[in-house]
This record gives structure tokens, sequence and C-alpha cells, in this order.
């Protein structure tokens, strides 16, 4: 009985006991920071690509033409014909370009235009959805759905 209550004072070894337990979740927050700090890293990269492809196709007439071609390779690269990748796992067919014209009426009132330009005013979307494949601990873990990071970009067509 003696030596029960002996080692029941005894605190040799509780900070390894600690250290056992706590171990296992300082590992998983991490890995869970270093998974969500690069899909966020990603998603950074993939929106400055659309804003730049936009911003290039913004100045063409015809932003669905030829330029629409060159304006991907913006997007993905950072140069019309560039090699090196934004994102590795990132490819032109991911982005989609589309226009939309904005009614552009006279006011009553002023008879001025609600905004100034032509009727209708042009507005180039680009835009891609993706799955981030991740580093693979969400999956090690038993999270299989992939991220999906999902951007666009709009800018006014003021043309040439």
């Amino acid at each position: 009985m003696l030596r029960i209550a002996g080692f029941c004072k005894d605190d040799r070894g509780a900070s390894l006991v600690e250290m056992t337990l706590v171990t296992p979740f300082l590992v998983f927050l991490g890995l869970g920071i270093s998974e969500f700090g690069q899909a966020f890293y990603h998603q950074h990269l993939i929106t400055t690509g659309l804003h730049d492809a936009s911003r290039y196709l913004a100045r063409f007439d015809d932003p669905l033409g030829p330029a629409a071609a060159d304006a991907r390779d913006i997007a993905v690269t950072g140069s019309i014909g560039g090699t090196d990748k934004r994102v590795s796992w990132w490819n032109t067919g991911d982005i989609t370009v589309t226009i939309q014209n904005i009614a552009n009426p006279i006011d009553s009132t002023t008879g001025l235009r609600l905004y100034r330009g032509t009727d209708p005013l042009k507005v180039v979307r680009v835009a891609t959805s993706v799955d981030h494949p991740g580093l693979g601990f969400l999956s090690a873990i038993g999270i299989s759905s992939p991220l999906t990071i999902s951007v666009y970009h709009e800018e006014r067509v003021i043309g040439e």
C-alpha cells in the first residue's frame, strides 16, 4: 500500500505522458494549416491570373475572338505563350470567357446615359472552377471531397 502511495506522488515522467497525449493533435493541426495554407495560396494565384486575363481582354472590341486564347495563356502562365505555370495543375482548358451585354438607357430626367459609354455596355467575364488536389492530408484523415476553387473576374470592355 505504501508503494502505491509513493507512486502516485511521483511526478517523474509526467511531461512525457503529457507530450504523448498532445503530440498527435499538434501534428494534425500543423498538417491542416499547411493544407489550407497551400489552398489559399493557389486560390490567390488563380485569382491574380484571372484578373490579368480579364484586364487584357477588356482592351479588345471582340474579347471572344483570337485574344481569348492569349488571355487564357496570360491567366495560367502570366504571359502569352509562357511555359511556367502559376499553379502546376491549372490549365487553359479550365478557363471560360463570356461576354455580357448590360443595358445603358438614357435617364429621362437628365437626358444622359446611366453609365458613360454606348448602349449596350459589354462586360467580359473570365472564370474557372477547379478541384484543388492538396497535399493529401485531408484524404488521410477521411475527408475525401476535394476543395473546389471557383473564381471569376469581370471587366468592362473599353475596346481599342
